[in-house]
């Protein structure tokens, strides 16, 4: 199968349309880049992971920073009744102090409280700004992760189609020496007739016929449980069958130089590991933010009555604007501000660490997924040479065979024999095709 790479619109297909679901038509040949299409809106993981990313984009907000002021509105009414005594301090018209005693039973009081009230950090040691950078960072990373989900699943989705043409091959291949036995089995059956063929020779292609039809029947059931678990990762029924198209062809542009750039410029893992090393190094500037001094302002619009059936204040009432601003500055908490910046520095350190690794790693797996892929090219080459040799081989035994000049042991070895080159033939490459995908997904080319 020609190689189709997966465009960047059907990763965003698979974004929106999370919900959706799309399935085969089972009367119709899957290919693989419809089976890719169709994994890309139902498979579960996938699914998982636009969900994750959906989350970071709603977190990336300046508000979510706290770079926009809050706004606030409270009200409240409060009543109370009770009895009340107060003694209050005169003085009388001589002059000489004297006290007033005023009792009153179920004395009503009764407060009422609005505002609306706006918020603002002014300065926070840059911490708003360089939480707003965090937040697109995390949002950026997720991307990579669901981009780097999208690749693992085309990948798996390549190894099971693959694995599934291979299975229906080696069906194929197994009903093909059924007929051949079965022929064999009824010419011995027409030979014996005309005393040309013994009992022997029959009992022997009946045993090779029965071998023939167990081995069908296991090839079948591992037919049916590739086709089931290729249905999983589409997120399709599993009892959906379909035809797949087997025809396989291989890419020639491979440099083992530009996989190398490739891998260490695309990569989704390591940009992954990159893009965490960023944000370790924007928690440091988070920690040192804690040192200045946090300035903030405030503004009020506000309302408040108050009613008193009794006492000296029977009635208060004002409305009206207040603002103002506040410095805070941490002098010492226990040395806790320099730990949190000692840890960050560290985890940062080891962020970088942890970068150096995982660059190291890349270029090992590019090297050796290069060199894997060259090898089963060329055990594909050699495998197609030997599966020619066994078919001209197979094709003068059997002629040999129905001339009496070979025994029925040496056309039963032709046939076994050209039945275990085929299907070697088959898996080198379907093996060959998955390592191709394989250093697609390491130099980051499944997804352009």
């Amino acid at each position: 199968m020609k190689t189709k790479y997966i465009t960047l619109i059907l990763l965003l297909l698979a974004y929106l349309c999370t919900n959706a679901q799309e399935v085969p038509d089972t009367s119709q040949q899957l290919t693989l880049q419809k089976a890719i299409e169709i994994a890309l809106v139902n498979n579960y993981d996938i699914k998982i992971a636009s969900g994750e990313l959906q989350k970071a984009k709603n977190l990336n907000s300046i508000g979510n920073a706290g770079l926009l002021p809050s706004v606030s509105l409270n009200g409240g009414a409060d009543y109370s009744n009770k009895d009340t005594e107060i003694e209050l301090l005169s003085q009388g018209s001589d002059g000489a102090p004297s006290k007033v005693v005023i009792e009153q039973d179920n004395a009503g009081s009764a407060t009422y409280n609005a505002n609306a009230r706006i918020d603002y950090t002014l300065f926070d040691g840059f911490g708003n700004i360089y939480t707003y950078k965090k937040l697109q960072s995390a949002d950026a990373l997720q991307e990579t992760i669901f981009k780097q989900q999208t690749e693992a699943t085309i990948v798996q989705v390549a190894q099971q189609y693959y694995q599934l043409c291979r299975a229906q091959q080696n069906l194929y291949l197994a009903k093909e020496s059924m007929r051949i036995s079965r022929e064999r089995w009824q010419k011995a059956m027409d030979k014996k007739a005309y005393g040309q063929a013994t009992q022997l020779d029959i009992l022997n292609a009946e045993v090779d016929m029965n071998n023939d039809s167990t081995i069908v029947l296991q090839t079948e059931q591992s037919a049916i449980q590739s086709m089931k678990d290729l249905n999983l990762l589409l997120g399709v029924p599993i009892q959906n069958t379909y035809a797949v198209d087997n025809s396989i062809s291989f890419r020639n542009d491979f440099t083992s130089e530009e996989i190398l750039a490739a891998a260490l410029l695309h990569n989704s893992r390591l940009l992954t590991q990159q893009q965490q090393e960023h944000i370790s190094s924007l928690d440091v500037k988070l920690a040192n933010a804690g040192k200045y001094p946090t300035l903030s302002a405030y503004g009020q619009y506000g309302y408040f009555r108050q009613d008193n059936d009794a006492g000296q204040l029977l009635y208060n009432q004002n409305m009206g604007t207040t603002a103002g601003i506040s410095l805070k500055f941490n002098v010492f908490n226990g040395r806790q501000q320099r730990t949190r910046e000692k840890n960050a520095r560290l985890d940062y350190m080891s962020a970088q660490e942890r970068t150096s690794q995982v660059k190291s790693e890349i270029e090992r797996d590019a090297s050796n997924a290069y060199t894997d892929y060259i090898y089963k090219r060329k055990i594909v080459e050699l495998q197609k040479s030997s599966l020619e040799q066994a078919r001209l081989n197979f094709g003068q035994t059997k002629e040999l065979f129905q001339l009496g000049r070979v025994t029925s042991i040496e056309f039963r070895t032709a046939q076994q024999n050209l039945l275990r080159v085929a299907a070697d033939y088959n898996d080198a490459q379907y093996q060959a095709k998955t390592a191709e995908f394989y250093l697609l997904q390491l130099t980051g080319q499944l997804i352009q």
